[in-house]
């Protein structure tokens, strides 16, 4: 099984100061499987949140995250994804990380966003196997 980062718990693992599910997401990370799998608009996300990209790049070259996700390859079902879902709204990574779970069927997409993921569908009907502060 692999497990997909979401921005949250990412944020929550790397901040300075201890946010909501900092301990959660630290400790949740210490034990799970590396590396962890995410994509670029996971990344970009993160790094706009801890104002400072130099953890996010430090754990890509420790090979801690890996972005196995390429959007112009998958354009289409993202797009897709955004568009049914824009009463959520959904954002970029997180149809992102809707697209990839249907890539990778067996995984787990570690988030804060429980209220998201309840209501996110892949391949139209199948529920998305989350880790959550509230399922771990």
């Amino acid at each position: 099984m692999i497990h997909l980062l979401d921005t949250g718990p990412l944020v929550s693992a790397l901040a300075r100061e201890e946010p909501r599910f900092g301990s959660w997401a630290k400790d949740l990370l210490r034990h799970l499987p590396l590396p962890l799998y995410t994509c670029e608009a996971v990344l970009t996300e993160a790094a706009h949140f801890l104002g400072d990209a130099d953890p996010i790049l430090a754990a890509v070259a420790d090979g801690l995250l890996v972005c196995a996700w390429n959007l112009c390859e998958h354009h289409t079902r993202v797009r897709e994804l955004v568009r049914k879902y824009a009463d959520q709204p959904m954002d970029l990574a997180d149809a992102c990380l809707v697209a990839m779970s249907e890539k990778w069927w067996d995984c787990k997409v570690v988030t804060v966003d429980v209220t998201d993921f309840k209501v996110y569908r892949r391949r139209g009907r199948h529920a998305i196997p989350v880790l959550t502060p509230s399922a771990s």
